[in-house]
């Protein structure tokens, strides 16, 4: 019988099963090429055959091996497809909402952009009110300068009309004699001359020129009744010219004349003085002493008007 020559270890499996089986004549080979061996081969050959030829057992185990192995390939295989059936559904349900969110998005986005609009439309509109507020601002303070202004010219014309009304009120008093006129350099009818013609100049507006009239008759009338007049138009003047040092200390003198119904006059324009001098604090402490000293005197309203 000639010799089957099969090659691969399906081969000798299947040659080792049949010679087992049938006839020991046929014998597995390694390579397909083998020529047929000699006697003395054959013999070699069969022993070796004998001593590796596997047994039904180890066979059937290696058999359920491999199966196990395919069984377990074929599980992994079979979890594979699961997961990719898995992810494949996932995927379609990202897809079925993804237009959705892409929407959402770009509604998100347009709403973000109308929303930054809105505030810096806000933020605009804020900044004019800001500006207009500051505008207001800087006019109420020009107003409130003005206003200010207004009142001291108010305040100095309504000086200046006390001042005037009392200058004419002293004139009319000079021209009437007085019997209880003192001795003087000036006789009373001369000195009452000169003084009506220094009011007269004073309310002309020629402070310089009825100073030094104011001036004259102090120096040769001091012991006449009209001198302590006289010493307050000279102060008034001076004020007048704006020169406060001098008509404060001018003022001062009023009080060295004792009996003296401008004293309260003179206090007051001392506080004015220190007032326009830019001494607010004295002229504070000038006016609280007009209130404190003269309670009925007719000045005390406006001396509270520069306490408030």
């Amino acid at each position: 019988m000639k010799r089957l020559l099969v090659s691969g270890p399906i081969g000798i499996l299947l040659v080792t099963l049949l010679a087992m089986v049938t006839s020991p004549e046929i014998i597995p080979a390694r390579v397909i090429d083998t020529p047929v061996a000699g006697a003395g081969d054959q013999e070699k050959t069969s022993r070796s055959s004998r001593r590796k030829k596997p047994t039904i057992n180890t066979l059937s185990q290696d058999v359920r091996t491999l199966k196990a192995r395919v069984a377990s390939i074929q599980a992994l295989n079979d979890s594979l497809k699961n997961r990719v059936r898995s992810l494949e559904q996932r995927l379609q349900v990202v897809n079925s909402v993804l237009p959705e969110l892409q929407a959402t998005l770009k509604s998100a986005v347009a709403a973000k952009a109308a929303l930054d609009s809105s505030e810096l439309a806000m933020i605009n509109q804020l900044s004019l009110i800001l500006n207009k507020i500051s505008l207001l601002e800087d006019k109420a303070i020009y107003v409130d300068s003005t206003n200010f202004e207004i009142l001291s010219q108010l305040v100095l014309l309504e000086n200046k009309i006390v001042s005037l009304t009392g200058s004419f009120n002293d004139i009319m008093a000079a021209r009437e004699p007085s019997g209880s006129a003192a001795a003087s350099q000036l006789g009373d009818e001369e000195f009452r001359r000169r003084y009506v013609s220094a009011l007269t100049a004073y309310q002309n507006g020629q402070f310089r020129e009825a100073g030094n009239q104011f001036a004259g008759l102090i120096r040769n009338g001091s012991d006449h009744e009209l001198a302590d007049n006289s010493q307050y138009w000279l102060a008034e003047c001076f004020y007048d010219l704006k020169n406060y040092r001098r008509a404060i200390a001018e003022f001062e003198k009023v009080y060295l004349y004792a009996d003296s119904d401008k004293k309260d006059d003179a206090q007051y324009k001392i506080a004015l003085s220190y007032y326009n001098a830019g001494n607010q604090e004295q002229a504070r402490k000038e006016f609280q002493r007009l209130l404190d000293e003269f309670p009925d005197s007719d000045l005390r309203e406006k001396a509270r008007r520069y306490l408030r």
